[in-house]
């Protein structure tokens, strides 16, 4: 459970902050995530070359998922032509590259999931008459830590043609211990879009697209529902909301909904096996699972 609104936005934005190296960076930021961001945007656009159109699109998906949930906090907000473009007044910057529709709803919130042993699992649905097609099953789990800083992180990646190594060792160990070898054997993502351009980044370090070009994604359609990789169905941070303690619990919640039937409106077709990728700061923290019907 998370309670995030009961303070004025800019003290639930100091707060936050404490989860970075404070006093080492972003010292000069009003809003010291979406600073952080916006400096992970510039890194992209001085590697690979980065256009704006594409993060807007990512938030305009996101929100429009999150449109048929009932779950979502901003399932009744309105938008117009502008909203999702460089339009400083129907979008204006919030810190450097980042845009007020590009960031994730900082939330009240709360999700839950109970763990079991299969034995136990199946004892508990044979007493209830459930069918085990209900049930999910965590299949493979990945961990990674790295520095706290962010430009530390980068210094540490080396010549990597991933930005953040150890995102991609994460997702990649979940699917190891889950005994899927690649991206195609998975049927939807749920991410950690604290900010579009973290989704952006995700895109390529999942293994959708080459590095630096999460941007074919995004103009194919393979991220929304109905595309070769659906990611966020729920909406995501940007769509459903984001209470920052219980983000990575929900995710997990969603995954189930997914692979049992149970998403509604927000259904991917045939779900059967979903990834999650939460972090943590800067991806000073990253978890990701590996979700799958328990039948």
């Amino acid at each position: 459970i998370e309670m995030m609104r009961n303070v004025p936005g800019q003290k639930a934005a100091e707060n936050l902050g404490a989860a970075a190296y404070q006093g080492r960076e972003f010292a000069d930021a009003q809003f010291l995530w979406p600073r952080a961001f916006s400096d992970l945007a510039e890194e992209y656009d001085a590697l690979y070359g980065l256009n704006y159109d594409h993060l807007g699109r990512i938030a305009e998906i996101n929100f429009a998922n999150g449109r048929r949930n009932p779950a979502a906090q901003t399932r009744q907000w309105q938008f117009g032509p502008k909203s999702f473009t460089e339009d400083d007044e129907a979008n204006p910057v919030v810190e450097g590259r980042t845009r007020k529709n590009d960031c994730g709803q900082v939330t009240d919130g709360a999700a839950v999931v109970f763990l079991a042993s299969e034995k136990r699992a199946r004892e508990y649905a044979a007493k209830r008459g459930i069918p085990m097609e209900q049930l999910s099953r965590i299949a493979g789990w990945g961990h990674r830590s790295a520095a706290l800083g962010y430009r530390d992180k980068r210094r540490m990646a080396g010549d990597s043609e991933y930005v953040f190594p150890q995102v991609k060792r994460a997702i990649d160990d979940a699917r190891a211990r889950a005994g899927v070898s690649g991206v195609e054997a998975i049927d939807a993502v749920e991410t950690h879009d604290c900010f579009a351009m973290t989704e952006y980044m995700a895109i390529d370090h999942l293994g959708l697209t080459a590095p630096g070009e999460a941007w074919k994604a995004v103009e194919n359609g393979d991220i929304e529902i109905g595309g070769k990789l659906p990611i966020n169905p729920s909406g995501g941070l940007i769509g459903l909301g984001h209470p920052v303690g219980a983000t990575g619990v929900r995710m997990l919640l969603d995954a189930h909904r997914q692979v049992t039937g149970q998403a509604a409106d927000n259904q991917v077709e045939g779900a059967r096996r979903v990834q999650t990728l939460n972090i943590g700061g800067s991806t000073t923290t990253t978890v990701s699972f590996i979700v799958e019907q328990a039948a």
